[in-house]
Formats: C-alpha cells, structure tokens, sequence
C-alpha cells in the first residue's frame, strides 16, 4: 500500500509536466463581457474563461493571461507566444494552422444599432449597410462568416472599421461616429441589460451562427495535450451544458464556419 502511495505521488507531477511544462499564455484585449472580462474586484472572470480554467486545472495545467492586442492573435499563436484563444470558429484556414477543442457552445453574429436610425433598421445585411455607405465598425481579427468576409474581400471593405474592444465599438456607435457594429448576440444583450441601453436594437436576421471552440498554438502544444483537454472538457460539459453548447466528438470542417 505504501508503495503505491509513492507511486502515485511520483507520476502525478509527471503527468502535468507532461502535458504542459509551461504556463498556457491566454490573452486579455479587454472586456468581453460575460465570456471573459476584469470583474469589480479586478479578477478575470467570465464564462468562457471558467470553462478553459476548469479543464487546465483537470490537467495540473497553470493558465497565465497577457494584455495583447486581439488582432495580433492568430500571428501570436503562430508564434507561439500565445498557446490558446477562447471563442474561435473552426475555418478552413484555421484547422490548417491551430488545434481545436471541441465545440462548447454558439455563438450567433449580429448588427446593432440606434434605434433612431431609421434608415439603417430598414436594412438587411452587411451589403446593404455598406452600399448605402453605413460605416460599420468590428475588430478585424475575428470571423464573422462568410457574408462579412465578401464585403472585406470587395471594394466596400473601407466601411468596415476596425475597432479593437467591445467597449470602444459601443461608445462609437452611440456618439454616432458609425453607424453598426458586428458581434456576439449574447455580449449585446447583457451589455444592454446590465448598463440600461435602451438607444439600441438589434438588425433581426443574424450574420453568422457557428460553433465555439479553443483554438491552441502548434508550438509549445501537441495533439496528446488537446487530446486530454477534449476528454476533460467533455467530463465537464456532461456535468454542466453550457449554455447554447451542442456537443458532439471534434468533428469534420462545417459548410457554414465567429469571433
């Protein structure tokens, strides 16, 4: 009995020195509130976040998170210099670059603006927005599915403009220096909820709805590490849906590929 003892204390260290050796660097561009954002006592917190710390900490897996620009992201991760980024659409690019976790959740893609806009709530889409030269602002760095990537990819991508934080896009939106802004359905609803922004609605027909992932450098990670990661965020999952989440084993590139 006692040998086992010392057995189990001797390969529990090793087991997590196998996996991850290093702190898993995650990155903090600002508030996105709920899935990851600075609560009031300054702690980082959020859904998504909870989520990835509850698996690393399955694995003995330390997760530290740095304040970098969200649109250097994907060259970070190439880099190495970061090993994970939480709410990532599985893309055809991407799969040839990252490693994926499964899915955890969805995320549906949408276009806010004022209420007192008449002319844009008559609108339908990003084209129509962009033609009727609407200035739109979004961070660059994200996928927001497949209508958003034509117009970024024709002559209309100047009205698309890159604005880093959730936060600046809202208070650019509401001092009228744009006109829309494209994001997460569900970050809008709770910003409107928990701060009272009754000035803003949102376009009904969604841009995008697609499956979340982690998405993991290929640097400093191997396949035997998402390989467990998946197995423990599967154990947890089964304990406590998220919300939205539709889980199924990692599966093969979707038709329709948002953050």
């Amino acid at each position: 009995m006692r040998l086992l003892l010392i057995l189990s204390l001797i390969a529990g260290p090793g087991l997590a020195q196998t996996f991850c050796p290093h702190p898993i660097n995650l990155v903090f561009s600002g508030d996105w509130y709920p899935y990851f954002y600075l609560d009031k006592q300054g702690q980082y917190s959020g859904r998504d976040l909870e989520l990835l710390r509850k698996g690393l900490m399955r694995m003995d897996c330390e997760l530290a998170i740095l304040h970098l620009p969200e649109r250097r992201i994907s060259a970070d991760l190439l880099s190495g210099r970061v090993d994970v980024a939480i709410a990532a659409t599985l893309t055809e690019q991407r799969q040839k670059q990252f490693m994926f976790s499964i899915p955890y959740r969805l995320q549906t893609i949408v276009l806010v603006y004022r209420k007192s806009d008449r002319q844009t709530a008559a609108l339908d889409t990003i084209l129509d927005l962009v033609q009727q030269n609407k200035l739109v602002a979004l961070n660059r760095g994200g996928w927001y599915g497949h209508e958003v990537a034509a117009v970024l990819d024709s002559k209309w991508a100047r009205q698309l403009m890159h604005v880093e934080t959730f936060a600046s896009r809202l208070e650019l939106l509401r001092r009228g220096r744009v006109d829309a802004f494209i994001d997460d359905k569900d970050t809008v609803l709770a910003e409107m909820q928990r701060n009272g922004l009754t000035d803003l609605a949102l376009i009904t027909r969604p841009l995008d709805i697609a499956e979340q992932h982690y998405m993991f450098s290929k640097i400093n990670l191997d396949e035997a590490f998402v390989t467990e990661f998946n197995r423990q965020l599967s154990i947890i999952m089964g304990e406590r849906p998220p919300k939205s989440a539709r889980f199924s084993p990692l599966h093969p590139l979707q038709s329709v590929p948002a953050h």
